[in-house]
């Protein structure tokens, strides 16, 4: 059996833990208090999604139950 092809979920996970990381920094760099509180909403709510999609890729046995790092 060959490699396992990575999942839409994976794909899903990468995609929001790299946009939560852009707005963490876009959050630090923010001229105005509000503008950087909207970005740390956003990168809060990328973390979300990309729990959710991890959480369904633990399901499935492809990832560990903790994160690395955790």
């Amino acid at each position: 059996m060959g490699i396992p092809h990575e999942t839409l979920d994976a794909q899903v996970m990468r995609y929001w833990e790299k946009e939560a990381a852009r707005f963490d920094g876009l959050a630090a760099r923010a001229s105005f208090g509000w503008l950087a509180r909207s970005y740390a909403r956003r990168a809060k709510r990328a973390r979300e999604m990309a729990e959710r999609a991890r959480a369904k890729e633990v399901v499935r046995g492809r990832l560990p139950a903790k994160p690395a790092g955790a």
